[in-house]
């Protein structure tokens, strides 16, 4: 028996948990509150072989993370980060100190122009200096451009006269030549030719991210776009209990991947394919999210539309014939309508039930004549929070007077969508506090007055956007996001009362224990 108690009017005072002893692979195991007690002082967990104490602590249901790429985190924890460089000589600088890793490549993540001086896009010259005969490849923070050197141009044979594919551009000079940044489906053109990570590799990542995770309270991951080649990773993981957080796969399908490998939907206790990922558009910060209008800053532009309406209509009703539930990435106006269009055709066609998720990742331009689609026709809005105080000052480039419309949270929620909180990870902190914080204030990164404050939602609303909208969001909430009897075991203790504490000290509070089917896979020394 375990025994857990609190003294919050918020949670459940106490309840007891049975524990499947007989099953040997957690992944088939489901450990589940069968009663609730009243019992006041802190927080006990007793367990056959444990007693926890946590007198001061606070519980609450585990947090998802709505959209998030796991194997990403893993690779930025482990590998070369750019994420904190201020220009692009400190970029370079770091990439200087980095060896070859996968093959004669040398690959990283996380440099954003936004954040340097010069708010320009850096150039293969910078590169070229530092290693002229071995490749380079470095994403943008967003994941929807890559920088590259010379070296890895001509490997792909990119020259004056290569064409810009369907939804990708390569940047370049006033005379024609590539400049060494690649934007949204160019991007492939070099990507292709990395040697793709070892599963012994993969593994790592994915344990080393989720380690991270559960000490910041996650149980659970929507783990997006994910190759189908580690999905028998991450179920092989789930069946030796190797995964500290539950993950629901979303397996890329832009380029229906996942009807080439023959996936199909699966259920697993810490491990479920659901659903498949499209594409729309690309990302505000390089100028590819796809806009009705074009760019405040860029006014020869108005981004990049990466599938058309046939391609997402037909794409989507291959899946949901399938069994998958269909979530589609948009950040631009023209993105979410087109999204929007696709999916109310869906519904009303009769393709999708409301049985079938029907999910827009982001959610974040979208414009006021096209909101009560959301409602209308049973959708979710998968946003990130976090998005919104890192992106203010840029988007206010971009998008000008747009920017009042950007981000609508509290307009969503009023109109009863089902809104769900994540961080797309590693792009944004995997912290969930740190979206939940986002939330509440809407405070660009470093300044402390609200961006566009009408769209502030409660801490209750966003909260329960990181357990009981997420659970929804998947198709889960059956079993997990309440602190009830019958529900699964998914649970954390904070050291502070985070309905009532001020945002402040929401970002000062720790995780003391995080549960996950009733085992502790972490706990704070």
């Amino acid at each position: 028996m375990i025994l857990i108690s609190r003294n919050s009017e918020h949670t459940v005072a106490a309840f007891s948990l049975c524990t499947n002893t007989m099953q040997a692979k957690i992944s088939i195991q489901r450990t589940k509150i069968n009663s609730v007690e009243e019992y006041i002082g802190g927080v006990q967990i007793i367990n056959d072989n444990q007693t926890y104490d946590f007198p001061d602590g606070f519980i609450l249901p585990g947090f998802v993370d709505s959209h998030a790429h796991i194997v990403g985190l893993g690779i930025k924890l482990l590998e070369l980060s750019l994420y904190s460089a201020i220009s692009e000589t400190e970029c370079c600088e770091r990439v200087m100190k980095q060896q070859p890793i996968h093959g004669d490549w040398i690959t990283g993540m996380g440099w954003n122009q936004e954040l340097w001086e010069s708010k320009t896009f850096p150039t293969k010259f910078s590169l070229d200096k530092i290693s002229p005969t071995t490749p380079i490849y470095l994403r943008r923070a967003d994941g929807h451009a890559a920088w590259v050197n010379s070296y890895a141009l001509q490997l792909a044979g990119i020259d004056e006269t290569t064409q810009d594919p369907v939804g990708g551009l390569i940047v370049r000079d006033s005379e024609g030549n590539a400049t060494g940044v690649l934007i949204d489906n160019a991007m492939y053109l070099v990507s292709h030719l990395i040697p793709q990570p070892s599963n012994n590799e993969i593994r790592t990542y994915i344990q080393t991210a989720l380690t991270q995770c559960s000490k910041h309270g996650l149980t659970e991951i929507h783990d997006m776009d994910v190759p189908p080649e580690y999905i028998e990773i991450y179920r092989e993981m789930a069946e030796q209990g190797l995964l500290s957080c539950r993950v629901q796969t979303w397996v890329k399908g832009q380029h229906d991947e996942w009807s080439k490998y023959g996936i199909l939907p699966a259920v697993g206790e810490f491990q479920q394919t659901i659903g498949v990922k499209f594409y729309s558009d690309g990302a505000l910060g390089s100028h590819g999210a796809w806009l009705l209008e074009k760019y405040s800053d860029a006014p020869e532009t108005v981004g990049l539309a990466l599938i058309t309406y046939d391609e997402l209509l037909s794409k989507s009703t291959k899946a949901i014939e399938n069994g998958f539930h269909v979530c589609t990435h948009a950040i631009g106006s023209a993105a979410n309508r087109l999204v929007l269009n696709v999916y109310k055709k869906l519904r009303s066609e009769g393709i999708a039930s409301k049985d079938v998720l029907l999910r827009v990742e982001h959610s974040q331009i979208v414009h006021p004549e096209d909101l009560q689609t959301f409602e209308d026709y049973h959708l979710v809005a998968s946003v990130q929070p976090i998005h919104c105080s890192s992106d203010a000052r840029m988007a206010e480039k971009r998008l000008s007077d747009r920017c009042e419309y950007s981000y609508p949270w509290k307009t969503l929620i009023d109109k009863n969508v089902l809104v769900c909180g994540g961080s797309d990870f590693p792009i944004e902190s995997h912290i969930p506090l740190m979206g939940i914080y986002s939330f509440c204030t809407r405070f660009p990164f470093g300044e402390q007055v609200a961006w566009f404050e009408h769209e502030i939602i409660t801490r209750e609303q966003a909260i329960a956007c990181y357990t009981t909208n997420a659970h929804k969001a998947a198709d889960v909430d059956y079993r997990r996001g309440r602190l009830e009897i019958g529900q699964d075991a998914d649970f954390v203790v904070w050291d502070t009362d985070l309905h009532t504490c001020t945002n402040d000290e929401l970002l000062r509070a720790q995780v003391l224990a995080t549960f996950v089917a009733g085992k502790c896979v972490y706990k704070r020394e």
